[in-house]
């Protein structure tokens, strides 16, 4: 408790986890099949009312069962302790190990220097080791050097947003259409609210350091809450400017939204500015998973005693030698190609895993008053959705994932 952060650091790592790339790329993949500002920027409200929702249900089990670990520690109480065993598990690889590596390399990719590929993974590989370091120091002094970093984050999207509603600004606005709801539309419109929903994950981020956080059960909810709202905004105002001032044939199909209103508003310069933006923002990510994922293996090494060495600690209160095995898994991941594919084999079980916990809100909890139900019931009905097209996409690989999860799974009879 001694080392614990406040309200503000907590919300702040829920900010840092929430936005990545995926603001700077998705609305360029949508707009491909949904040429209507107004639909899209409706996509985004809707997917943020969700993201809110499943926010608030958080918000509600951190109320009553305050210990570190998400998922894990959620699921172990609400329904039984093998189930929160599995989710341990695929947080690790799938929910951090993996995303640890992308967003790292995604830093490296963004960096606006003549860098080769071998020397992009390199540069990712050293962010890792130079985060796992700061993190030796203990929660609280770590998070001061992250705060720094999600601020330069955060001004990269109010300086989007600033430079396009500049009044000196010359870019010309564009009209918002609205889309004919045909049946067609509404497809598209579930399959790219589905990537919606993924740039908006991470709102759970304070949930797995409970433990490490004074007045837990009235800090975290308000973090959680304070940090969704915030990054709901920020999303509404940026789609809103880019949907305003760059022609929908421009942004359609392209991977790098953001770097074109960059380019727009300070032309050459604004390619650096954006890169070298993007580049220190993804510090803060890589940071975030780096001090949350550690904190889950280490609870999990508080329950089974086999897995002890996980929890153990250094004077600062940082679990050494979980930091160590979750950088060493994404510097792994880094130099070879399976990130991509654990992502896509059972990546799709975090969903599910998110989706149970909050049902199991509703479930354990229902006779309770003051319960998020409409909000909660819109997070698990896009949550079902994802979960039911992935499976109608990719049903052999969905099914090979679960089995998978299940084998490496039983490990938690020789564990327990």
């Amino acid at each position: 408790m001694r080392q614990g952060i406040g309200w503000l650091s907590a919300t702040l790592l829920v900010v840092a986890n929430m936005v990545g790339t995926g603001i700077y790329t998705t609305t360029g993949f949508i707009v491909a099949e949904l040429p209507a500002g107004t639909g899209v920027l409706f996509l985004w409200l809707l997917g943020g009312m969700a993201a809110l929702g499943g926010a608030l249900s958080y918000a509600e089990l951190a109320k009553r069962y305050t210990r570190s670990g998400g998922e894990y520690y959620f699921l172990g109480q609400l329904y039984h302790p093998f189930l929160g065993y599995l989710a341990g598990l695929v947080s690790l690889v799938a929910g951090f190990g993996a995303p640890i590596a992308a967003s790292a390399y995604a830093f490296a990719a963004y960096l606006p220097l003549p860098l080769s590929a071998p020397q992009r993974k390199i540069a990712a590989s050293l962010l890792i080791l130079t985060l796992m370091i700061v993190h030796f120091l203990g929660l609280q002094k770590s998070a001061r050097i992250q705060n720094l970093f999600v601020s330069v984050k955060i001004a990269l999207l109010l300086l989007l947003i600033g430079g396009a509603l500049w009044p000196s600004s010359e870019i010309p606005a564009q009209e918002l259409s609205c889309p004919a709801w045909t049946w067609d539309t509404v497809q598209v419109s579930a399959v790219s609210l589905i990537f919606i929903s993924f740039a908006y994950s991470g709102w759970n981020a304070a949930a797995y350091i409970m433990s490490e956080i004074p007045d837990a059960a009235r800090v975290v909810p308000r973090a959680i809450l304070t940090g969704t709202l915030l990054v709901m905004g920020l999303y509404l105002a940026f789609n809103w400017v880019l949907l305003r001032y760059v022609p929908l044939e421009e942004l359609a199909g392209q991977p790098a939204v953001g770097r074109i209103l960059a380019q727009k508003l300070w032309g050459a310069a604004g390619d650096k500015i954006f890169g070298w933006g993007v580049s220190l923002a993804l510090v803060s990510s890589v940071s975030a998973m780096l001090m949350i994922a550690p904190r889950v293996a280490s609870v999990m090494g508080e329950d089974y005693p086999r897995l002890s060495p996980l929890a153990q600690r250094n004077a600062a209160g940082a679990p050494v030698r979980a930091l160590l095995s979750v950088a060493g898994l994404a510097i792994l991941f880094i130099f070879s190609a399976a990130f991509d594919a654990i992502l896509n084999y059972i990546g799709f079980t975090l969903s599910i895993f998110s989706g149970l916990t909050v049902a199991g809100l509703f479930w354990r909890h229902h006779r309770e008053k003051g319960l998020p139900w409409d909000l909660g019931l819109l997070f698990l009905a896009v949550t079902g959705w994802m979960v039911v097209n992935n499976f109608w996409m990719r049903p052999w690989e969905s099914i090979a994932g679960i089995l998978t999860l299940l084998v490496v799974g039983s490990s938690y009879f020789w564990l327990r």
